[in-house]
C-alpha cells in the first residue's frame, strides 16, 4: 500500500508543478543576439513593422520593444540580449505570439517569472489578421503575402450611425530574411446601411468575387460587383469594380478602384 501511495502523491506532485508551469507569464521576444552590437542593429527593421502592427491594431506597451539582456529576465536563457515585445499571461499569449508570428516570423515567445502586476501585454484591438493563399515571389527572395481582417461599426444604443461590415484586404511583402519592406491595404467585401441620410436612407454592397494573380506583372486583381438598395436620382444603383494590386522586390502599391458596367437611378 505504501509504495502506491507514494507513487500517487508523486503523480499528484508533477500533475501539480506541470500545470503551474503551464501558467507561467510568456515572454514575447521579436529578435536576439549574443552580441550587443548586433542585436542593437537589428532595430532598424523595426520601424516598418511598428506601422503595420499600429494599422492591424496589434500595439505593444509604451517603452517597448526593449533591448534587454536575457538574465535579467529570470526564466530566460542567459548569455544574449533580446528586443523584448511584451509579457503576457498564459492564457493571453498564444493569440498575440500567433499574430506577431505572421508579420514578423521570428518572434517566439518564452516562460519566464514575472509577476502578474507587472505583466505588459501588447494591446489587441479588432478582429485577428487571417492569411490567404495568393502570394507572389520575386528573385531576390521577397514574397508578397495577403492577409484578410474583418472590420465592422454598429449603431450606438440610441440607434444612431452607420451599420458597416467589411473586409480589409492587407498585402505585405517581406523581405527573404522575413522583415516587413512595404505594406498596402484596400477593402474587399462590404456593406454599409445608413438609415437616414441627407437624402434618405443610403445602403449598399460590395461582393469580392474572386482575385486574379499574375505572377508575370506581379500583379493581383481584386474583381467585386457592386450594388446599391436605395440610391437617388443620378446615383450608381450596380457597378464592376476592379482593384489592381502592383508588387516588385521592394514595393507594393493598391489603385483605386476602376468601375465599369455602372448603372444608374432614373430620374422621375
Amino acid at each position: 500500500m505504501r509504495p502506491y501511495i507514494l507513487a500517487l502523491c508523486l503523480l499528484t506532485l508533477t500533475g501539480a508543478s506541470r500545470a503551474e508551469a503551464a501558467d507561467k507569464p510568456v515572454a514575447l521576444i521579436w529578435k536576439g543576439s549574443k552580441d550587443k552590437a548586433e542585436a542593437e542593429a537589428q532595430e532598424a527593421a523595426w520601424g516598418p513593422l511598428e506601422k503595420l502592427l499600429e494599422r492591424t491594431g496589434l500595439t505593444p506597451q509604451e517603452g517597448y520593444p526593449q533591448l534587454i539582456e536575457s538574465k535579467t529576465l529570470p526564466g530566460l536563457k542567459p548569455g544574449f540580449w533580446v528586443w523584448l515585445l511584451g509579457t503576457c499571461a498564459a492564457g493571453e499569449a498564444p493569440s498575440r505570439l500567433e499574430q506577431l508570428k505572421l508579420l514578423a516570423p521570428g518572434t517566439y515567445g518564452r516562460e519566464v517569472d514575472v509577476p502578474e502586476e507587472q505583466l505588459d501585454c501588447p494591446r489587441q484591438e479588432g478582429d485577428a489578421l487571417k492569411p490567404r493563399d495568393e502570394t507572389l515571389k520575386f528573385p531576390s527572395g521577397a514574397a508578397l503575402r495577403v492577409f484578410t481582417q474583418d472590420e465592422s461599426e454598429l449603431p450606438g444604443e440610441d440607434g444612431r450611425g452607420d451599420t458597416v461590415f467589411q473586409t480589409r484586404f492587407h498585402f505585405i511583402l517581406f523581405s527573404k530574411s522575413g522583415e516587413v519592406l512595404d505594406t498596402a491595404d484596400t477593402l474587399g467585401d462590404e456593406s454599409v446601411e445608413r438609415v437616414s441620410g441627407p437624402s434618405g436612407p443610403v445602403a449598399y454592397r460590395c461582393e469580392l468575387t474572386r482575385v486574379e494573380v499574375s505572377k508575370k506583372k506581379g500583379t493581383l486583381v481584386l474583381k467585386r460587383r457592386c450594388g446599391a438598395g436605395a440610391a437617388e436620382c443620378g446615383s450608381v444603383v450596380s457597378a464592376d469594380e476592379t482593384i489592381t494590386v502592383t508588387a516588385s522586390d521592394s514595393s507594393v502599391s493598391a489603385s483605386e478602384a476602376e468601375r465599369k458596367n455602372e448603372v444608374r437611378a432614373e430620374c422621375g
